[in-house]
């Protein structure tokens, strides 16, 4: 943030995440945001990430500290089951810290594997 304020220096009315562009200063959007990483990404010789991906990686980063999947799905605003999909998904990142963590195991599998499909499982 500090190398963001002293490049574009907001000041108290404009957007935080300014920018000089062209000679005149534009609020950050999503779509230079995602086109600037695509930039980053390309000169480190990496694949580009898309919207999805930093969403999903910035959700298993705050899972990692211990912050509840209840609150990360609110925070997220993840409002479908699409925030299962993507922890079933990343189960391979997340799996030796859940192994871990029993408390965090415990609320990833009430997530994962929800209680009907547990109920069914022992028919």
């Amino acid at each position: 943030m500090s190398i963001h304020f002293r490049v574009n220096n907001p000041s108290g009315r404009d957007h935080l995440f300014v920018y000089a562009h062209k000679g005149s200063r534009r609020p950050l959007t999503k779509q230079a945001f995602i086109k600037r990483l695509a930039l980053a990404a390309r000169a480190a010789g990496l694949d580009p990430l898309q919207g999805h991906g930093i969403r999903i990686g910035a959700t298993l980063h705050y899972l990692t500290l211990g912050i509840p999947m209840e609150a990360m799905k609110v925070m997220g605003r993840w409002g479908s089951d699409a925030f299962l999909r993507y922890l079933r998904k990343h189960a391979q990142i997340l799996t030796p810290y859940i192994q871990a963590n029993p408390e965090v195991h415990e609320a990833f599998s009430r997530f994962i594997i929800p209680a009907q499909s547990l109920l069914q499982g022992r028919r």
